[in-house]
């Protein structure tokens, strides 16, 4: 019949001869095998192979066999005249040569899918890593003092001549005539200002002075801090004017807009100024983090020992000792957060002028910066920025909570202490919503605080951020004279307002600085 019994397997399974043809059209033999219970021998197996002619091939290995290895329950074999074999068990579907072919297709078709994947997640992966990298480089961007110091003017650069090499107002910092200061001054202050200014200045002088801060908060040695001394036009009948300790804002030094514009306003009502540049900035010493701008940690102890030396005058430099009560500090921006701290720490400080300041911190600064771009999204990127700031500045971030150390007051106290929270109605850097809750926890404390307010449409050649000085020069200035006259216990008249020059272009009542944004963006915003 053209079959035999292979010597592999006995007795049960059977194959084409090697060469033998099948003879005829015969069918092929079917061997029945047992449904249940038969197995191939231990170590054996049967092997079944079918070529295009009905030959069979028994070589050592088969290319094309099915094997059916020792365990495995065999049901049924048949031999086809066609050019494959079927072979069924009871595990598996009825399987032809075709579904080799199909096999190797759906293999090959997953192997892509499974390649695809593979990369899509390696891209994935590679984008998040990107995206992390990105906002720990965005992190330490916020502590590193090399990223910070946009905003500093040449420490050297007297009071005479920072006038005319101001960037005040939208003026490029350096050296301007007269012409190029009427220019990019206009429309928010006029040349007469600045003039005044330089005037003034050359007239009742200046000296460069040091001093110590107090310890820092691990018991830091204290690092020598300079200042400007400006003192005030004299007042007959005040032996000694008193003193503001006037503080400048991030990335900057004691040659700061804000500063030295004051500075000269108060100085013409009566007020002398001692002007220092915190720890790491201007012609200060170096602190224990040179290279790491710190936040709610250590630079209110910079003011606080300006506030000392103010008070004891050590040196004699500064025309005498004054009271507690005769001396003041002042802030503008990150100043404005040290003040506040500082006024926390020290009950015997009169009074304190708070001009916008983050007094939630870098923390809240970053959310406020991140939720314009990502809305309720803001954590997933604002968190890891903070964590990096925290890391890279060694945990010297908002250290101390200003409002709640100003909440713990001393209602005892003889007298409330004056404190003045001012900031601009449209400031894009520092939201007006700190100053709004300083000033509604402050104002429901009256056994503790005085609470002013002061919050003008301050916009200056696209800048809004502490602009009143030299946009509104006569408003302030009134505002100076009256809240330091209270705090000082001392007459408005010494302030002499009304021989004082008009510098100031335009008033804010009722309208809003030349070039702002409309009304409903502010609104809006």
């Amino acid at each position: 019949l053209g079959w035999q019994t292979t010597s592999s397997i006995p007795d049960i399974a059977m194959m084409y001869r090697a060469g033998t043809p099948n003879l005829g059209n015969q069918p092929s033999p079917v061997l029945e095998l047992p449904t249940s219970g038969a197995y191939a021998p231990a170590g054996q197996y049967a092997s079944y192979s079918t070529g295009s002619a009905g030959y069979s091939a028994q070589t050592p290995q088969f290319a094309t066999a099915t094997n059916y290895y020792a365990g495995t329950p065999m049901k049924q074999v048949t031999f086809q005249d066609s050019d494959h074999a079927k072979v069924m068990g009871n595990d598996e579907d009825d399987v032809d040569s075709g579904d080799d072919d199909d096999r190797f297709l759906k293999g090959d078709a997953r192997k892509k899918r499974d390649l695809m994947m593979a990369r899509c997640c390696g891209c994935c992966c590679c984008i998040l890593l990107m995206i992390l990298a990105a906002l720990i480089y965005v992190g330490w961007s916020q502590v590193a003092l090399s990223k910070q110091r946009g905003n500093t003017q040449d420490p050297n650069l007297t009071p005479v001549q920072f006038p005319r090499y101001m960037s005040c107002g939208g003026c490029k910092e350096g050296y301007k005539t007269d012409e190029e200061l009427r220019e990019c001054s206009h429309p928010c202050f006029g040349l007469n200002f600045v003039q005044t200014w330089e005037n003034f200045t050359e007239k009742y002088g200046y000296k460069m002075v040091y001093f110590p801060s107090r310890p820092g908060p691990k018991g830091e040695p204290p690092v020598n801090i300079s200042a400007w001394w400006l003192p005030a036009e004299p007042r007959a009948g005040v032996p000694v004017a008193p003193r503001v300790v006037v503080l400048h804002g991030l990335g900057s030094n004691n040659n700061h807009c804000g500063v030295q514009s004051t500075c000269y306003l108060l100085r013409s009502l009566g007020f002398s100024c001692l002007a220092p540049s915190v720890r790491d900035f201007g012609l200060s010493g170096k602190s224990s983090h040179p290279d790491i701008l710190t936040w709610g940690y250590d630079y209110h102890f910079d003011l606080l020992g300006g506030w000392d030396y103010a008070r004891t005058d050590p040196d004699g430099l500064l025309g005498g000792a004054l009271p507690d009560e005769k001396v003041g500090i002042m802030g503008f921006s990150k100043g404005a957060l040290g003040a506040a701290i500082a006024l926390g720490l020290e009950p015997r400080i009169p009074g304190a002028w708070l001009d916008s300041g983050p007094y939630g911190g870098l923390h809240s600064m970053i959310y406020d910066n991140v939720k314009p771009y990502l809305g309720f999204a803001t954590p997933l990127a604002a968190e890891p920025v903070w964590w990096s700031a925290q890391a890279f500045a060694g945990g010297r971030l908002d250290n101390v909570d200003p409002l709640e150390l100003l909440v713990k007051c001393n209602a005892s106290a003889a007298a409330p202490r004056h404190v003045i929270v001012s900031g601009s109605l449209i400031d894009d850097t520092v939201d007006l919503k700190y100053a709004e809750e300083a000033i509604s926890l402050l104002s429901a404390l009256p056994e503790c605080y005085r609470v002013w307010t002061y919050t003008p449409p301050e916009y200056c050649n696209g800048a809004s951020h502490h602009q009143e000085m030299w946009e509104f020069p006569d408003d302030m200035r009134s505002l100076l004279c009256r809240f330091w006259s209270e705090t000082f216990s001392q007459s408005t008249n010494l302030c002499l307002l009304d021989t004082l020059p008009s510098f100031q272009k335009w008033s804010p009542s009722g309208q809003l600085p030349p070039g702002s944004p409309p009304m409903s963006e502010i609104v809006d915003n």
